[in-house]
């Protein structure tokens, strides 16, 4: 396995265990509870591999972590906490481009797909989310 060694994913591993350090919560039960191997886990970790949209969405779905903090170290380490079954509404500096209705439309999508599909959709979403952001 080669290590990553370029872009916001260089990080990525670091920030999971810093994470997953904060709570404490060692890495077997952070692996049984997403469910994936505790040697997976460790190679995230250890940023010897990228975790797989299907083990983001299930960090998603079983923890509070911020998964936009672990994909770019940016925004809050936790999620924000919402009402259950509340959506976000789309914050005033994403209006800020809404001036085209076709992108506000489409934020609202975005976030309407995040919050209410199911796993296989979110997964999906974020692979492509992932793929297609051309970087800073």
């Amino acid at each position: 396995m080669q290590e990553i060694k370029s872009g916001t994913a260089k990080f990525l591993g670091v920030r999971l265990r810093q994470w997953r350090k904060s709570l404490p919560l060692k890495s077997y039960q952070l692996a049984k509870l997403i469910r994936i191997s505790q040697g997976s886990l460790s190679d995230i970790e250890n940023c010897k591999s990228l975790p797989s949209a299907d083990t983001i969405a299930k960090l998603y779905q079983h923890t509070n972590l911020n998964i936009i903090w672990l994909l770019t170290g940016k925004g809050p380490i936790r999620k924000t906490q919402h009402a259950p079954g509340e959506e976000p509404e789309v914050n005033e500096e994403l209006e800020a481009y809404g001036e085209d209705p076709n992108l506000t439309e489409l934020i609202q999508r975005l976030i309407r797909t995040y919050y209410r599909g199911d796993s296989e959709k979110k997964a999906h979403l974020i692979g492509f989310l992932i793929g297609a952001d051309p970087g800073e």
